[in-house]
């Protein structure tokens, strides 16, 4: 990155953290509010999903799977399968309507995938054929009918051999030559010079751990339901991004334009990643749009139980280290190659986390991406598990081989880019903001709590009176600060009560962004947040940027915020200008004798600043004044409506697996996390007994959202540390456990208590100095178990889940 470049980008960034009208105090920012906008409904199980969508008339959708985890479907014959009572059509890959490939999932170009696959590549993928019938029953009888003959191939299912020359390649048409996708494709991450780093190092050690395939199944399975009204088409589905669904759907039939184009957006139940991330996550709603254009008739297509487990996350793979460090804990280098299986995004590698927060000045990563015939492996709960995962390996062994106590390794290590905390703290400065050690206060509060200087000791040397070993495990990394993309929001203010109504399609995914945006627009607007309110799930003709999950406050915060900066300079205008003539004669304006920046807005009620007894309820503002006539030229905003403000803005965030030198966006907020656990060496269960969560948030918007993404975090990253693993036989390539009986789920009487810490430094990048919290505990959570374990019983197991069978092996009791 040239010089020039690089001061632009530091520049952009300075802007945006700027703070031009910073508000001196916050009614509702922070606060404990007392109403979540989809609580009530949610409660009382009356919110609707997109399942629960029942149209006149509906037709059923189900795709015909397949039985075998590589395999291509030679002939078929749906005879049968047409002939059924209650059948309407059967949609087949030989159809003239089915292309070869199609925009399936909008994510890349290259992305397009056949929406019905002749070609299977893994067991339980949707190939072949789709049958409308008028339920779901005769739709899954109607499978049964149909013959398919199939040309079986070779198969592999080990992440760890699938590069060696001897090994089936797993999806010939795109990788004909070798399982290793990615070989020259942003696959290295290099920083300083490893070899110097470990010829300074006082210890030199290597290890190798494995994260097995979990997935992302939850309340609500992969489902939409198309209509067609016209030549325009509506859409309900279960998506993160509604205007990829939009934008993809425009693409399928010549271009359809996007005004004829109507989405619904509603409540999406285990919408974390998972199913919105794969290349097929629209092929069901192509097939019913070309089925509800055959019949009339709308269509809702659903997968099973068993076909939601359709991929996992994209941190299933084999990891190795070698890591040298100094007596006193510093580490001086660290050299990692890893092969992780099947990513559609093969660009986050697993030493990411090293290079972004901390002072190592040496470390080199090899990371391979290979095909492997299961589901595709995508962000799930975060994209960046395998940096978590690696991250929390290296920093526990470090402690360990060393003897220390894992929290003053993280001190000592702490900083950025390679750089020591002195150079990060020159950083926070320079960007304005108050220079705070982040990490230390994570740590500081976090031990408190769990009692960390009374509890902690030498790996396997405590056993509990009830028999158990009793252990305590420590992690910690960087705040996630914001995601790539862009964010289209406004607010209005309805005419004759005065109420504010935010517009902005989202995905409504249970986190409460809402309630979060309403309280922004209300503290900025000056209204009470009674009178501030969303509905994310109706297109407005603005998208933003989604899933709120772990950094969108970043983004969608700044377009709320602006918008409502706007709104309300608007309104000041308003009341400090005459209305305008009607037959009644010209209107003065409601304050006569002030200018707008004499006035203020509290309580939804404008008032002069100089006297406060002087004021007018904006819904009596904007009453009076729709009653009159508009309150403004109409012309001149190009809207009847003069309160509708539609604002765009963007965040920019490079995402690349290459390191960057000086790259100018040093992360400064940090978390940490504490588990302590007990361990029955007779039977190997382990009982999570507590998990703390410190988390630096910059600053709080909604409390009640924030700590609810550290509950939900860490029960899900429990479950994902102890039980979590999809299971393939090896001799068929089948999947055993695509249930949820054998595959087992944590819930939150796994974990104990659980507290809730978050800190505010203000040193995030977001407004108000937000930085994201969402994806982090369920990230870091799952690997924390490994030191926890190792502590208890004093013997390293590298590979998660950790499972009581591991743990009496380990033990040499198996």
């Amino acid at each position: 990155m040239g010089s020039e470049e690089q001061t632009r980008m530091e520049e952009m960034f300075d802007n945006l953290r700027a703070d031009k009208y910073p508000l001196k105090e916050y009614t509702y920012i922070g606060k404990r509010i007392p109403r979540r906008i989809d609580g009530v409904v949610k409660a009382a199980g009356q919110a609707v999903y997109t399942m629960d969508v029942q149209l006149p008339g509906m037709l059923h959708m189900r795709f015909l799977t397949s039985p075998y985890p590589h395999a291509k479907i030679k002939n078929m014959d749906t005879g049968k399968a047409e002939k059924l009572p209650g059948v309407r059509t059967v949609l087949r890959y030989d159809d003239p309507e089915i292309p070869e490939f199609a925009p399936i999932s909008g994510h890349t170009p290259t992305a397009d995938e056949p929406p019905l696959p002749r070609i299977a590549h893994f067991q339980g993928e949707e190939v072949g054929a789709a049958v409308a019938a008028d339920t779901e029953t005769i739709a899954e009888q109607a499978l049964t009918l149909i013959k398919t003959d199939w040309e079986e191939r070779p198969f592999n299912l080990d992440t760890e051999a699938a590069p060696l020359q001897d090994t089936a390649i797993a999806n010939l048409e795109m990788y004909p030559d070798s399982n290793h996708i990615n070989e020259g494709l942003l696959d290295v991450l290099e920083l300083g010079d490893v070899e110097k780093g470990f010829a300074e190092a006082d210890k030199i050690f290597e290890f190798k751990s494995f994260r097995r395939l979990h997935t992302w199944v939850g309340p609500e399975r992969p489902c939409g339901v198309i209509k067609w009204n016209g030549d325009c088409i509506e859409a309900w589905v279960k998506q993160q991004r509604p205007h990829i669904a939009k934008r993809v759907i425009s693409k399928w039939f010549g271009g359809i334009p996007m005004n004829q184009i109507q989405v619904h957006c509603l409540s999406q139940g285990a919408s974390f990643g998972g199913w919105s991330q794969t290349n097929w996550n629209m092929g069901g709603h192509y097939c019913a749009a070309v089925i509800a254009r055959r019949t009339g008739r709308p269509v809702k297509w659903t997968f099973n139980r068993r076909e939601d487990f359709y991929g996992g996350s994209m941190d299933e793979g084999a990891y190795f280290y070698k890591v040298g460090a100094k007596e006193d804990g510093t580490i001086t280098a660290v050299w990692g190659d890893s092969i992780l299986s099947n990513q559609i995004y093969p660009v986050f590698n697993p030493l990411k986390h090293l290079v972004e927060n901390t002072r190592i000045p040496n470390i080199y990563c090899k990371h391979k991406v290979v095909m492997i015939n299961k589901g595709p492996t995508v962000p799930t709960r975060c994209e960046q598990n395998s940096a978590a995962h690696a991250f929390t390996m290296i920093f526990d062994h470090v402690a360990g081989e060393l003897g220390l106590d894992p929290t003053e390794v993280a001190l000592k290590n702490d900083g950025a880019d390679g750089h020591d905390m002195d150079w990060l703290n020159q950083q926070k400065a320079k960007r304005g903001f108050e220079v705070r050690d982040s990490l230390r206060e994570c740590v500081e509060k976090g031990k408190a709590a769990i009692g960390w200087d009374e509890k902690w000791h030498p790996p396997g040397e405590k056993k509990l009176a009830n028999g158990r070993m009793h252990g305590l495990g420590f992690t910690w990394t960087h705040e996630w600060d914001d995601s790539a993309g862009s964010s289209e929001m406004a607010i209005r203010i309805e005419r004759n009560d005065g109420t504010a109504t935010i517009l902005g399609m989202g995905c409504d995914n249970g986190v409460d962004a809402e309630s979060s945006y309403c309280q922004v627009a209300a503290d900025e607007l000056g209204m009470r947040l009674e009178d501030v309110h969303y509905n994310p799930q109706f297109d407005p003709g603005y998208f933003r940027m989604t899933p709120d999950s772990s950094t969108n406050m970043s983004i969608n915060g700044f377009a709320v915020r602006h918008a409502a900066r706007i709104l309300k300079k608007k309104i000041l205008e308003v009341a400090t200008t005459p209305v305008g003539k009607s037959q009644r004669g010209e209107f003065p304006p409601a304050f006569p004798d002030a200018g707008p920046e004499e006035l203020n807005i509290k309580d939804s009620v404008i008032f002069l600043k100089a006297d406060p007894e002087k004021k007018m309820p904006l819904s009596e503002l904007v009453g009076a004044s729709f009653n009159s006539g508009p309150l403004v030229d109409p012309e001149a905003l190009g809207v009847r409506t003069p309160f509708t403000v539609p604002l765009f803005a963007f965040g920019y965030h490079t995402q690349t697996g290459t390191y960057q030198p000086n790259q100018p966006r040093p992360r400064f907020c940090r978390q940490g996390h504490f588990m302590e656990v007990e361990v029955d060496t007779d039977t190997g269960q382990i009982i999570v007994t507590r998990v703390v969560n410190t988390n630096d948030v910059g600053k709080v918007i909604n409390r009640a959202s924030c700590e609810g993404q550290q509950y939900g975090g860490t029960y899900m990253g429990v479950g994902r540390g102890i039980s979590e693993e999809v299971i393939y036989d090896p001799v068929t390539g089948v999947m055993l456990n695509g249930n949820l009986l054998d595959y087992k789920i944590a819930t939150i009487l796994d974990s104990g208590p659980i507290d809730t810490i978050l800190i505010e430094s203000g040193m995030g990048y977001g407004p108000y100095g937000v930085v994201g919290i969402g994806e982090d505990i369920a990230t870091l959570i799952p690997t924390l178990l490994g030191p926890a374990v190792y502590n208890a019983i004093g013997v390293r197991i590298n590979d998660f889940p950790i499972t009581p069978d591991k743990i009496l092996t380990a033990l040499g009791k198996v």
